[in-house]
């Protein structure tokens, strides 16, 4: 008898560890608009509550999908993505937000892939000014540790990109900068220019980038340009939350790195 019970547990166990395994993407969105126009095209199965955050779980084009919406700012933004890592399985991690333009080539619209992430505003104050410090994430000073976005993600992103219509914004990548400040001066992005070499800089970005290493989870951080982070940002930025001022299908862009991620898992058994 006990060993016909081993018998009838083991191939349970197995259907159970297959459907822990299955490779979900986690979206995480700034915008309530982004979130109900993904939600138009997620077959939703369920709807669950976890820290806050109402979390729409379902399918997209046969893909498993967790979405989710956070709160600005670089603690809510923790809160989010921890949330979805310790309570659904998902591999990878989506993040799409708004963010000002440090460099002087983007335009309101672009989208910027990220290809490094650092926190700007982590340091000391100093009398003669701010000295800035690189977060302790638990790995040495010469190694890229949670900075370093996911290179495979990347790929799959600018793929989309180099196959797009031609559109007047652009899908380019580039460096990252995330603190808990709305930039509005031009001293202050000059800074962040010559500091980091940033393309953009968000509230974000940095927050998800090390939850996710810490989980041992890869990202892919899309940064959508919303303003040019100086005197009149506000305003540019306002105008963009009902949805962003950008000729790039922000869905499609999704759907596609969705897709091509599913089919290089396929490839790879």
């Amino acid at each position: 008898m006990r060993y016909f019970t081993i018998g009838c547990i083991a191939p349970i166990l197995v259907l159970i560890s297959i459907n822990i395994s299955l490779a979900d993407i986690g979206i995480i969105v700034a915008f309530n608009s982004n979130l109900e126009q993904i939600k138009k095209s997620l077959k939703i199965k369920e709807i669950s509550k976890n820290a806050g955050r109402e979390f729409y779980s379902g399918k997209i084009n046969n893909i498993d999908v967790v979405l989710v919406r956070s709160p600005m700012g670089k603690v809510n933004n923790a809160i989010t993505a921890q949330a979805l890592l310790s309570h659904y399985p998902v591999t990878s991690v989506v993040s799409i937000a708004p963010a000002g333009s440090i460099n002087k080539g983007l335009n309101i619209g672009d989208i910027i892939i990220a290809t490094e992430v650092f926190q700007h505003d982590f340091g000391t104050i100093k009398p003669y000014g701010f000295i800035w410090s690189r977060v302790p994430d638990g790995t040495n000073r010469d190694e890229p540790g949670y900075n370093l976005a996911d290179k495979r993600l990347r790929n799959l992103a600018l793929l989309y990109a180099n196959n797009k219509k031609k559109t007047k914004n652009r899908i380019i990548e580039g460096i990252i900068v995330t603190g808990d400040q709305f930039i509005s001066a031009q001293n202050k992005k000059e800074w962040l220019f010559k500091k980091f070499k940033a393309m953009a800089v968000d509230m974000g970005a940095g927050a998800i980038a090390q939850v996710c290493y810490a989980n041992r989870v890869s990202f892919c951080i899309l940064r959508i340009i919303t303003d040019k982070a100086k005197i009149g940002a506000r305003i540019n930025f306002e105008k963009s939350i009902p949805g962003y001022q950008s000729d790039i299908d922000i869905l499609k862009f999704i759907k596609g790195i969705l897709q091509k991620n599913a089919k290089q898992k396929i490839a790879c058994g």
